[in-house]
């Protein structure tokens, strides 16, 4: 890889503990970062103009009408590439995302949105440490 000795002491550098935010799921708590600070670490690390995200595919897994209130659940594939001294390093994360609405338009919006920031975090994970890896 091509990446400059200072790009790679920050892709080795652990995630802040005040950077990680929790959640129950279902009985378990699970650590994550958001998808803002994600965005925000690899413009840190890369450049803002040295990275993009481009989303491959999304498909709608579920969508359904649950007494008024819609529901949709979405599957995105995201690709991120990196421009680092004239090489292109590409890689790919699959994530998924749920929505819940007054209407069916608001619930696929924010299903897909979220699908696509799940893909896009586990794709910037593959990189290292400061994107959730640790």
């Amino acid at each position: 890889m091509s990446f400059s000795s200072t790009q790679i002491r920050k892709l080795q550098r652990d995630v802040k503990i005040s950077d990680i935010r929790t959640r129950d799921v279902n009985g378990r708590e699970l650590s994550y970062i958001e998808g803002w600070h994600a965005v925000a670490e690899a413009n840190r690390i890369f450049g803002f103009d040295a990275w993009n995200r481009e989303t491959i595919e999304t498909r709608c897994v579920l969508s359904r009408d649950n007494r008024g209130s819609y529901i949709a659940l979405y599957a995105a594939k995201v690709r991120v590439t990196v421009r680092a001294d004239g090489d292109m390093i590409v890689r790919e994360g699959v994530g998924t995302g749920e929505g819940q609405a007054p209407t069916a338009g608001e619930a696929h919006d924010k299903a897909i949105k979220t699908a696509e920031t799940d893909a896009t975090k586990r794709a910037l994970a593959t990189f290292g440490k400061p994107f959730g890896l640790s």
